[in-house]
């Protein structure tokens, strides 16, 4: 495999979102996360496919990210939380309507914060139910994720191929 490639632009980005994490970069946080599990979601996506789909997507987080990460929320809520903040620059309290019925809205939670003070800083915001999301825990997931699906490349001699092939040709 490219995996020299492979494994130095995924360790750098890694490095990237603990640095925005512990640096209280917020949003570059987010979408550096986002922007990885969709890296990911290209990399293993079906060989037919030109690219990745919300279903892609959704089976990626179902299969790698969720899995005992403890996280209070779907597939679906990420998908569209990601939709909202990678294509909007918005926090996902601005969830776009095509969404509404399909997934929760996420509100993030930084460090060791309460939901009143949560409350208090995003104001009429958090008049909706929303998902409170320690972005810590989302952070340790994708580390976990990352592992999982690094794991499934040992097991999975396709899937091996396919990432070692398009890792080959699209990562500097």
């Amino acid at each position: 495999m490219a995996k020299n490639l492979y494994e130095t632009n995924l360790k750098e980005l890694i490095k990237s979102i603990e640095e925005c994490l512990q640096n209280k970069e917020k949003l570059s946080c987010l979408i550096l996360l986002y922007s990885m599990i969709d890296i990911l979601v290209w990399l293993s996506r079906d060989p037919h496919d030109a690219d990745a789909t919300k279903d892609d997507f959704v089976n990626w987080i179902e299969e790698f990210l969720l899995p005992g990460s403890g996280l209070n929320c779907s597939a679906d809520d990420l998908y569209a939380a990601r939709c909202a903040l990678v294509h909007s620059y918005a926090q996902s309290w601005g969830i776009n309507q095509s969404y509404k019925g399909e997934a929760s809205k996420i509100h993030y939670v930084w460090g060791k914060i309460s939901k009143e003070t949560v409350k208090h800083d995003n104001g009429n915001r958090l008049q909706e139910a929303a998902i409170d999301l320690p972005v810590e825990k989302l952070v340790g997931a994708l580390q976990t994720a990352v592992q999982r699906f690094n794991n499934s490349l040992i097991d999975n001699r396709t899937l091996f191929e396919l990432v070692d092939e398009r890792s080959q040709k699209y990562f500097v």
